[in-house]
């Protein structure tokens, strides 16, 4: 019961936070907690125009120093060509600003025809904002940008489970995702390494927005709470509750694989590489490693930009075939979908139509929750770039070619 009413109050003061698609922690901005997002607009830029790039962020806290912080201007935008688009802003402190409310900021950049040179073979963009004191980079965000087809605008989804490490033994994470909501609760040890501590527990709990394959959040930090070093007190207040100096950020490297960082120490947030933990098997389900693909999907076929198939599919549960074999099959019973699936969750799956032989590959080191990518052989037997959604998510990519069935 004590554990409910802890995580019902941590819930209740958990913020609407800001996200990023690749978030590097550092510096004195994030030891006062700066949270940051970036999008384009539009969010598929035509090639060789220009776009606005959005920056948005916040001071959440006032600044305990005898000075604040103000919006920080962009100061200067780069281009390194089939590198990345850099924009950079310099700390403004102002004395007066501590008057006002906690700062929040949002920025319009404008890019330059010339960012499309920064674009790479595979049609990525990188987009890196960095904050600077004027010597030192404070802190800052990488954005990739799919060019092409706008795949970055689908959020990934991971959905819920017990994630663990081999970086971090004896803790783990906690993940739900709701929608493009998800929520991660880490199991810690504060340990002072300098002075032979191995530490005590520690609970994170994170929020944010997964934008594209990427959530970043506040962190909210619960000590275990002891009365004189004996038995749990009551429930800790709200000063209590969580630390002004961290941030915590999930990268989605597929469904199965995750990058997460929980916490900044001092001026350093690391990450660590972590896979689901397998616990229990059910014979009525399937293992949480493989891919959820029951439900509605449209599958797309782009020849570059140029959409040259389109088909609606919906699966239904799929079952086990046979050791690490697992099958889908559509509702209307033209497509069958095949998936081998090694645990911890490496494999592949084949999607093939029984009315012409349209065949869809991919690897589920590219498979994402709501997207995959790969290769799309039609019954005309022209190789396309194939590229799987779920419902009701689109690519903004144009069709400029009327779609075949």
């Amino acid at each position: 019961m004590r554990t409910l009413i802890t995580l019902t109050l941590l819930l209740c003061i958990i913020s609407e936070d800001l996200s990023a698609e690749f978030f590097r922690d550092g510096g004195w901005l994030s030891e006062n907690g700066v949270l940051e997002s970036m999008t384009l607009e539009p969010p598929l830029p035509e090639p060789g125009a220009t776009f606005s790039v959005k920056l948005s962020g916040h001071w959440p806290e006032k600044n305990p120093d005898p000075y604040c912080l103000a919006v920080p201007p962009i100061d200067g935008v780069a281009v390194y060509p089939g590198n990345r688009v850099q924009l950079i802003s310099n700390l403004v402190r102002d004395p007066e600003l501590c008057d006002e409310p906690p700062a929040s900021w949002h920025i319009e950049v404008p890019i330059p025809a010339t960012a499309w040179e920064a674009v790479d073979e595979n049609g990525l963009l990188q987009i890196e904002h960095l904050m600077s004191s004027g010597i030192n980079m404070l802190t800052g965000i990488n954005r990739v940008i799919d060019t092409r087809l706008g795949t970055h605008e689908v959020p990934a989804f991971v959905g819920a489970g017990f994630w663990v490490s081999a970086e971090r033994p004896f803790e783990g994470v906690l993940v739900e995702q709701q929608g493009t909501r998800i929520l991660f609760y880490a199991l810690e040890y504060d340990r002072d390494q300098s002075q032979a501590d191995d530490g005590e527990p520690v609970w994170r709990m994170i929020t944010g927005e997964m934008s594209g394959n990427s959530a970043l959040g506040r962190v909210y930090r619960l000590d275990w709470p002891v009365d004189g070093q004996q038995a749990p007190g009551d429930v800790p207040n709200f000063d209590e509750l969580h630390t002004l100096n961290d941030s915590g950020a999930i990268i989605v490297r597929d469904y199965n694989h995750l990058r997460i960082l929980t916490g900044v120490t001092g001026n350093l947030g690391l990450y660590s590489d972590y896979t689901r933990l397998e616990f229990g098997l059910d014979p009525s389900r399937l293992p949480v490693y493989v891919p959820p693909l029951a439900g509605a999907w449209t599958l797309y076929g782009f020849d570059d930009r140029d959409l040259n198939f389109e088909n609606t599919i919906e699966l239904l549960p799929g079952y086990s075939t046979a050791a690490n074999q697992y099958r889908f099959d559509s509702a209307d019973g033209d497509w069958m979908v095949h998936c081998s699936v090694v645990p911890p969750g490496d494999g592949d799956c084949q999607f093939q139509r029984s009315a012409d032989g349209a065949r869809f590959d991919f690897p589920l080191s590219a498979f994402q929750g709501n997207l995959a990518r790969g290769n799309l052989l039609p019954g005309n037997n022209r190789l396309l770039d194939g590229v799987l959604v779920r419902h009701p998510w689109q690519l903004p990519a144009i069709a400029t070619e009327g779609p075949g069935q």
